[in-house]
């Protein structure tokens, strides 16, 4: 029986730190997807692109970890899309799949990433944090950083 890759997903919002999640992430996974937005892309057009590759990658392997980087935006359209992107990531992360994860990571995590500048985005992600931590319980971890030295450095199996 071969065994599904355990795959993680960085989706990073124009003007945000992203680059510095790249090793981190790599670190817990086999395999990594990156969906940069694009010059000109609403935050709409982000999600739809999100909604569809966390699908693709669900096909490919067990989704373990991802990290969604924000921006400085943190206007209603950009709130919204960012409930979007989270509830795509976490309806194809499923409990229980440590299959190869690294010894002692029970569950998939997802990582809210708003930045290190202090203000309403940063309130506005640990508001979303929050609310889906309240609506998953523990099937997955969810965790706001304020870039990626939150995260452990773990080498996939």
């Amino acid at each position: 029986m071969s065994r599904r890759e355990n795959i993680g997903l960085l989706v990073a919002e124009r003007d945000s730190a992203w680059s510095e999640w790249v090793e981190p992430l790599r670190g817990e996974v086999h395999d990594i997807a990156i969906v940069l937005q694009r010059m000109g892309e609403t935050p709409a057009e982000l999600a739809t692109r999100v909604r569809a590759r966390a699908a693709e990658l669900a096909g490919r392997g067990e989704l373990v970890a991802a990290a969604l980087v924000g921006g400085e935006r943190w206007d209603p359209d950009t709130l919204n899309a960012r409930s979007l992107m989270i509830r795509a990531i976490l309806s194809h992360m499923k409990a229980g799949t440590a299959g190869a994860r690294p010894e002692g990571a029970t569950a998939p995590t997802l990582y809210l990433d708003a930045g290190d500048k202090a203000g309403r985005s940063r309130h506005a992600m640990q508001a979303l944090a929050s609310v889906v931590a309240d609506q998953i319980g523990g099937s997955v971890q969810v965790l706001t950083t304020h870039g990626p030295s939150a995260v452990p450095v773990r080498r996939a199996a």
